[in-house]
């Protein structure tokens, strides 16, 4: 790197004549870029079998050697006619084939890495802040671009930088965004920033060796070597000393990237018209920013839709909870505590009757428990089937029911009692095909809310002492 730095002085002071850099440059572009491919393999040789963020780093190898290949026949095509104006702008054919080519491989690894998509709702939004991030870096390179272009005076290479600009921000957006990145942050920076760099030297060198001036184009690419090299040798030296932490998927169900670059867009539209007013470049920025916000608008749109749904699935989800938790699985009655909680939310004098199976052990003893649970369900039909909507039937536990009964006459409540336990007291078929037959003891009371259930309570046990299928009324 610091070889690397002295060059750059070198070239840019513009010391040495025109040969000599055009060598010095190619020639260590091409060292760079065989030990990128050096360091990636061995990388790849410390990854554990399976490892997804693999096949990642294969593809790094195979476009590092692309990459030296056409490297080394820019150095053999540079030594032969070092003044020629591929040698001097580095844009050779074998150099921009394989430049074209490594590309392509990391981008199409990049751009079909599988990632950890959980339904459609989420993959829309994902997608949605990918093309904010896209859309914005295509703007800020075309605007770079057209600057560049106008400065150097040259209108051929008006594309490669957004171009290149667009890929590089698709293919490490989508990861980053994903949270599926197979490499850690700095390859994730390093990665684009030396696409850019290569992209700015393509594109201002023909025009820059023509007048004489290669310089920055040697510094430029050969930053973009450093950086690639500097990024191979990292995850080398981190897969071998064991210090790897690939990124996560985030926590967060949203991403503050695609905002940024929205922020990015205004910041550089409002610098543009202050200092250039409204020209190309202007435009570029705003149809930019135009773009992303409606892209912006539209993720907003889709995250308010799925707060509307989480909203509906949770009232949903509530009213579920709130049946399960006042509802008696197995007869749908109401349980326990619903009915405790109807008791105290009543006023005035209220009529409560207490309800007991005789005879319902021998039935589970006997038939068992399915024949119990279906002589239950069925006293629990014959309860809700032959009571008035205001009045609330309910399981208390095991063979033991409760009414609560709506206000009637006095003789309205034991003429419920009477027709109840006749009517539980009717045979049961079970599903074996046989039929059961159990009895009632029932204790009426109507009073006060705090203290009928205690007093209903101790009727019943009066009952069912006087024999089976009988009514204790409490005074």
């Amino acid at each position: 790197m610091a070889l690397t730095a002295l060059l750059c002085v070198f070239f840019l002071v513009g010391r040495g004549g025109r040969e000599l850099p055009a060598i010095l440059c190619w020639l260590t572009a091409a060292t760079f870029t065989s030990g990128m491919a050096w360091y990636a393999s061995r990388a790849v040789q410390s990854m554990a079998p399976g490892a997804p963020e693999k096949r990642f780093f294969q593809a790094f190898v195979t476009a590092a050697l692309i990459f030296a290949v056409g490297d080394w026949i820019q150095v053999a095509e540079t030594l032969a006619d070092p003044l020629s104006l591929t040698a001097q702008s580095g844009t050779g054919l074998a150099r921009t084939i394989g430049l074209g080519l490594g590309g392509i491989v990391m981008i199409g690894v990049m751009a079909t890495y599988p990632l950890p998509y959980r339904s459609g709702r989420e993959r829309l939004c994902f997608h949605l802040d990918l093309a904010t991030v896209v859309t914005a870096v295509a703007a800020i390179g075309l605007y770079w671009s057209v600057t560049s272009v106008l400065a150097a005076g040259a209108v051929a290479g008006v594309v490669a930088g957004p171009v290149v600009a667009t890929l590089v921000a698709f293919a490490v957006g989508r990861l980053y965004l994903s949270g599926a990145a197979p490499f850690r942050w700095h390859v994730g920076v390093i990665g684009p920033l030396a696409a850019v760099l290569e992209a700015s030297a393509r594109t201002l060198g023909p025009e820059l060796a023509r007048t004489g001036r290669p310089g920055p184009v040697f510094a430029l690419s050969l930053g973009c070597h450093i950086l690639l090299l500097f990024a191979s040798w990292r995850e080398y030296s981190d897969y071998r000393s064991g210090h790897v932490a690939l990124p996560t998927a985030p926590r967060r169900p949203y991403s503050l990237v695609p905002y940024f670059a929205l922020a990015v867009l205004y910041t550089l539209l409002i610098a543009t018209l202050l200092t250039r007013g409204l020209d190309v470049r202007a435009w570029i920025i705003q149809i930019g920013a135009i773009l992303c916000t409606g892209i912006v608008v539209a993720r907003q749109l889709t995250a308010f839709i799925d707060n509307a749904n989480l909203l509906a699935e949770r009232d949903s989800l509530t009213r579920r909870l709130h049946t399960m938790a006042f509802t008696d699985s197995l007869t749908g009655l109401a349980n326990r505590a619903s009915f405790l909680s109807r008791l105290d939310e009543t006023t005035g004098p209220v009529g409560v009757l207490l309800i007991d199976l005789d005879d319902f052990k021998p039935v589970n003893d006997r038939y068992g428990h399915a024949a119990g649970d279906a002589v239950l369900v069925q006293a629990a039909n014959r309860l809700r089937d032959n009571l008035t909507p205001g009045d609330l039937p309910a399981r208390l536990g095991g063979d033991e029911f409760a009414v609560l009964l709506a206000p009637r006459p006095e003789e309205g409540y034991s003429a419920v009692a009477d027709r109840l336990v006749g009517l539980l007291g009717a045979p049961c078929p079970l599903p074996s095909g046989d039929t059961a037959t159990v009895r009632a003891s029932v204790g009426l009371a109507v009073g006060e809310a705090a203290q009928v259930l205690n007093v209903a309570d101790q009727a019943m046990y009066r009952a069912k002492h006087q024999g089976k299928g009988k009514i204790e009324t409490a005074a």
